[in-house]
């Protein structure tokens, strides 16, 4: 009986560690593989009671998951950096090399200290491991390494020039280098110097060999370059002109690229908001990249990365009040066949609220889309308009309300979210926003416990159903919304400490930092409250002294 009862409190780690003790090599691998996953949750005596003595095993397969699940521990593994570079250096199976590599790269910084047992693969027969070697190199921000990864740009192998060039951009080195490639004949060569480059310091000084690559016949080195201008911002405003001059190109991909460079350059691009509104009535796509996409290679490109209109919309809301008076032909756009382009055109009005306030019945109309994306987006636009102007229609906020039982997730979500910034409609409704608590979906209960954080004192009263999602959340995101909106509860939400308490050793990153972030706050609100005396509860009458 007691064997029964020990094996019905086995925990994860100890199923682990007996198949870790397996004659099977395949029950070895997985019980690594399950060891990578759980990661953070392993102590360091877990690690090397666990992985570490598996460097050491017979069979190269049990080395390289080992060495594999030392990668996924990232900087907590510095401390086996010297095992795992004398792997790397012993070891005859390529992928145990591989593995060694990407362990050494995973520990960041911390192991530049042994570059040297890397350096010697960049010269390596085999290319796979050429290419391991600069990306380890890169993370491990190895500079004196810096000059071997440069000769590495020269290579005939397209991989191997990818990875000097994110490795050199890693390091922040050899800039000129990896700007001589921006005119190279290989377009995989010209998008890896563009990718490389925007992260760089003085990446600013190439911006004119950008702009030709915004009108490339690539639309990946199109897609790069735009991303340049996005990352750099005012800092490559000299490329608003040309750019500008690319909106009347007869390629619809170019024109993209060239919308979303010039909301990207953001309010220093405005001279170029005629030729944006001319954009808007562009109906092209490029479909250059959809093979890829169907065949499973590369995910479908953002519409506003693939259509004209829709990155000229977004263009116009990043250029400020500039980009505000275009809000006419924003709404013009709401009447367009494409649903993306009235998604497109939605999203920008919601960033323009004051301006868009006086179109607030076209934008209404929306909500009751067929398209449960455009719903969506007219949910959250409303809502904004009603932020920003302290006022929130009657009737619209009706609407909201019950797209909150939209069969569609995504709605559900956004008209939580539009109807929590409707101020006292909002608090007309904080019922229905705790009852959504339930739903089957995360995105909805975490967008209906920030809507209960912000009905004030109303809100507050539900503040142990709040606490509740703190550990009943479905997700760590939901979990995460919780504790953020206990900390906008102020006092009331302070009362639940202890229950914040325990999310401070939570499996979750992101959990352990909301629960800590929230414990700051809750000391503030103790301090606030001390200072200012106790404050009843909502329902707590106010006791009369005896005479």
């Amino acid at each position: 009986m007691a064997s029964l009862a020990m094996q019905n409190h086995e925990t994860p780690l100890d199923l682990v560690s007996r198949n870790l003790k397996s004659e099977r090599v395949e029950s070895r691998c997985g019980a690594l593989r399950e060891l990578g996953r759980m990661g953070k949750r392993m102590s360091k005596r877990d690690i090397e009671q666990s992985v570490v003595p598996m460097l050491s095993d017979s069979d190269a397969a049990v080395q390289e998951h080992a060495l594999v699940a030392l990668s996924e521990l990232q900087g907590r593994s510095l401390d086996y950096a010297q095992l795992v570079a004398t792997k790397l250096e012993q070891s005859r199976a390529k992928e145990v090399k591989r593995a060694a590599l990407l362990a050494l790269g995973s520990m960041g910084p911390g192991a530049a200290s042994h570059a040297q047992s890397v350096q010697p693969f960049l010269t390596h027969q085999d290319l796979d491991l050429v290419v391991d070697a600069c990306s380890a190199l890169g993370k491990m921000r190895a500079a004196s390494c810096a000059d071997a990864v440069s000769s590495k740009l020269a290579s005939s192998d397209t991989d191997v020039v990818f990875a000097a060039c994110m490795s050199l951009a890693e390091m922040d080195s050899h800039i000129q280098d990896v700007g001589k490639l921006l005119k190279h004949s290989d377009a995989r060569v010209r998008s890896s110097a563009v990718n490389a480059l925007k992260s760089m310091t003085g990446a600013e000084s190439f911006a004119s060999e950008i702009v030709p690559l915004l009108s490339d016949s690539d639309s990946y080195v199109r897609l790069g370059a735009a991303d340049y201008a996005c990352r750099l911002g005012p800092k490559v405003a000299d490329l608003a002109v040309p750019a500008g001059k690319l909106l009347s190109d007869s390629n619809p991909g170019v024109v993209a690229a060239a919308a979303a460079a010039l909301g990207g350059i953001g309010e220093s691009a405005a001279a170029q908001i005629p030729a944006l509104e001319q954009a808007l009535r562009n109906d092209g796509e490029d479909s250059s990249t959809l093979p890829l996409t169907v065949a499973g290679v590369s995910p479908k490109l953002a519409a506003l990365l693939r259509k004209p209109a829709c990155a000229a919309a977004a263009a116009l809301a990043n250029m400020g009040s500039a980009g505000a008076t275009s809000a006419a032909r924003l709404v013009e756009c709401l009447n367009a066949k494409d649903w993306e382009v009235r998604v497109a055109a939605l999203h920008a009005l919601s960033r323009m609220p004051a301006a868009s306030a006086r179109y607030e019945y076209h934008i209404a109309d929306m909500l009751r889309d067929e398209a449960p994306p455009v719903a969506a987006a007219a949910c959250l636009a409303v809502g904004e308009i009603a932020a920003a102007t302290g006022e929130a229609n009657n009737s619209t906020a009706r609407v909201v309300a019950e797209l909150m039982e939209h069969p569609h997730p995504t709605v559900r979500a956004r008209a939580v979210q539009g109807l929590g910034m409707m101020g006292d409609e909002a608090h007309s409704h904080v019922e229905m926003f705790v009852a959504l608590f339930g739903d089957r979906a995360w995105n909805v209960q975490a967008e209906a416990l920030r809507a209960v954080a912000k009905c004030g004192e109303i809100g507050q009263m539900f503040a142990p159903d709040v606490c509740r999602m703190t550990y009943q959340g479905i997700t760590p995101a939901v979990q995460v919304a919780a504790c953020e909106a206990l900390a906008r509860m102020g006092y009331r939400g302070a009362c639940f400490k202890e229950e914040v308490q325990a999310l401070e050793d939570d499996v979750s990153e992101e959990v352990r930092d909301a629960a800590k972030k929230a414990l700051k706050l809750f000391e503030n609100a103790d301090k606030s409250a001390l200072a200012d005396g106790a404050r009843p509860a909502l329902t707590e009458e106010p006791i009369e002294p005896d005479e």
